[in-house]
């Protein structure tokens, strides 16, 4: 039994490992992938130390015990700031290395406790609230980062409809699996005593991490999507630059303005922008974003964002797929159009699912697709 355990331990660590060679050997790394490196590189000392717990081990080098407790207090503030950089929602870099004092405050306190507490065991008593308050203490911090998490995650969800034309296909999972996966080993801490079930929950957490991260495009590869995309990040009102040296640059140094334009630009990117749509079809492309349409026109991002806002009166997301559903009911009018589904008829005018097909056209039209097609029948056998 303690081999299979021993086998467990050093697959778990095995694991950490291999990811984290992954990630310090990519070549092109965001903000977001160096702090994902260094979260990795404390998450393998703490499995080591966890399987050192779990293991027995501990009682044969007891001079160590004790100094892991730092550790836990990374976990969260690693995880918030990685999904704010990823998320692209940074802003105030300075004050980030905030989030790591009570890490920093619990290594100072124990280089002072812990000496005494390894030479005098009734020493051991004399601290033990102080431990139980520090045990508290990363549990409370464990908590409020999976909350806070959330909530960058919820509100990047919300932005996101202001970059994309389609967003069934962008997936969210990632951050989801991060914040999920250290929500349940918050929990396994809180409500077991077990260093071999806290080994086994981080284990499978980073098996898991690792499965996903690899199949999400980006994340330990340096493959990158074909698509302009910029990062949905704090909106500044300033007045930007249009010269084009400003519209290219990497997400994670973009940053998502958004600027001020007079009426009269305003209303020539407009009439660019419907030269685009009505004699170019360029929302036939399904995976077209706000980055792409802003570089064929030459323009920030976030000054095309206001025209599309204050002169159509809609997002980006709702611009481009008032214009699939409008392409969709031209298509379904014409009688050759007859001979195909409904779907197929949305995939050619630049819809990528039948979920984001029905509950646009529901949403823009104010009936399903299915009951439009049976009324647009009726009319033409009525007209015949």
């Amino acid at each position: 039994m303690a081999t299979g355990w021993q086998l467990i331990y050093v697959a778990g660590i095995s694991i950490s490992l291999f990811l984290f060679i992954m990630l310090i050997s990519k070549r092109k790394k965001t903000g977001a992938d160096k702090i994902l490196s260094i979260w990795f590189f404390f998450a393998l000392v703490h499995l080591i130390f966890i399987a050192w717990y779990a293991s027995g081990l501990a009682y044969k080098t007891p001079v160590l015990v004790g100094w892991e407790l730092p550790l836990p207090f990374l976990h969260g503030p690693f995880l918030y700031l990685y999904i704010l950089f990823l998320s692209g929602q940074q802003r105030y870099r300075r004050f980030y290395l905030l989030h790591f004092i009570p890490a920093i405050l619990v290594a100072f306190i124990l280089a002072f406790v812990l000496p005494e507490v390894h030479s005098s065991t009734s020493a051991l008593s004399a601290f033990t609230p102080l431990f139980h308050g520090m045990v508290t203490c990363i549990m409370i911090s464990g908590v409020v980062y999976v909350i806070l998490s959330l909530i960058l995650l919820n509100r990047h969800q919300r932005n996101i409809v202001g970059q994309f034309s389609n967003t069934d296909k962008i997936t969210l999972n990632w951050m989801r699996y991060l914040i999920s996966g250290m929500g349940v080993i918050w929990i396994v801490v809180i409500f077991t005593q077990s260093a071999q079930a806290l080994y086994v929950a981080v284990a499978l957490f980073i098996f898991f991490i690792g499965y996903f991260g690899i199949r999400q495009t980006g994340i330990f590869s340096d493959i990158l999507s074909p698509h302009e995309v910029f990062l949905p990040t704090i909106l500044e009102t300033s007045v930007q630059s249009e010269e084009p040296d400003h519209i290219a640059a990497s997400a994670d140094r973009i940053k998502y303005e958004k600027t001020k334009v007079d009426e009269d630009k305003a209303s020539e990117i407009q009439a660019q922008l419907v030269v685009l749509m009505e004699e170019q079809e360029s929302y036939k492309d399904p995976e077209l974003t706000l980055g792409d349409l802003a570089g064929m026109l030459n323009i920030p991002p976030g000054t095309l964002s206001q025209v599309i806002n204050s002169k159509e009166g809609k997002n980006f997301y709702d611009y481009i797929n008032t214009f699939r559903i409008e392409a969709f009911k031209q298509l379904l009018s014409k009688p050759e159009s007859r001979q195909y589904t409904l779907l197929s008829l949305a995939f050619e005018c630049g819809f990528n699912s039948k979920t984001s097909f029905n509950r646009n056209f529901k949403k823009i039209t104010g009936i399903s697709p299915s009951v439009y097609a049976k009324n647009i029948t009726i009319d033409i056998s009525s007209g015949e």
